[in-house]
Parts: structure tokens; C-alpha cells; sequence
């Protein structure tokens, strides 16, 4: 077990799928190997789009995000949570979100990285937890 923090937020999407478009990054299907040098390079550069990443403005490692959805999110985030005190003030703050995103510190790279509610996330805050 490794003691780090997580930042957490909370969101209403439609579904999982909705919400993870949003916070995962999204591949085009690769060009076939019959495409040119200059048309596979255009595809590199437009991939992958991630728009959370976008709308933070960080730098940010996918491996280490967590998008939840469900009735145990929150117990899940209970059992990781240091304070699990904690829990009760995060639930507080949307009563009406469906998913949880979490976002651990390794997810930033060693970056300093003051991260903020965008328009589709609300911002809980950091947390010390335990994975």
C-alpha cells in the first residue's frame, strides 16, 4: 500500500460512456498502412482529443484517473480515503452527481498543478488517501 492524495471531483453525465468521453483520452481508429507519411502525421496530431485535460490545462497521465459510476462510488472512495471523514463532506457538495472522478497525484507527473472545477466537473478537492 502507498500512501498518496487523489484529487476528487463530481459530475452528472448521461452515462458512463458520456462521462468517460470527457475524462479519458479518445483515439481516432488508426490510418491503415497504406496512408501516406504526411496523413498519418496529421492523425498523430490531432489525437488523442481529451477534453478534460483541455478544459484543466495540465499535464495529465491517463493511467491514473478513475472515472466511477454507481451506488458504491462513494464507498469505494471511503475505503481509500485517509480521513474517512472526509467522505461525508464530499457528498455534501453535489448530492445530485452520478459519477466520480478521481485523479491521483502520480496522474500529474511530478507537475505542480493547481487544479479547478471546469464546466462539466466539479472540484471536491485533494484528499489523502491510500492505494
Amino acid at each position: 500500500m502507498t500512501k498518496t492524495t487523489v484529487h476528487v471531483f463530481l459530475g452528472n453525465f448521461l452515462s458512463i460512456e458520456e462521462a468517460t468521453n470527457y475524462t479519458e483520452a479518445q483515439w481516432e481508429a488508426e490510418p491503415d498502412a497504406i496512408v501516406s507519411d504526411k496523413e498519418y502525421t496529421e492523425w498523430e496530431n490531432r489525437n488523442p482529443v481529451w477534453l478534460m485535460k483541455n478544459d484543466l490545462k495540465v499535464y495529465l497521465d491517463s493511467d491514473f484517473i478513475e472515472t466511477i459510476e454507481g451506488e458504491t462510488r462513494f464507498e469505494y472512495l471511503e475505503e481509500i480515503l485517509s480521513d474517512k471523514k472526509s467522505i461525508r463532506e464530499i457528498r455534501n457538495i453535489n448530492y445530485q452527481s452520478n459519477i466520480l472522478v478521481l485523479i491521483f497525484k502520480k496522474t500529474l507527473g511530478g507537475f505542480n498543478a493547481d487544479l479547478t472545477s471546469t464546466n462539466l466537473l466539479h472540484y471536491c478537492g485533494e484528499y489523502d488517501c491510500i492505494i
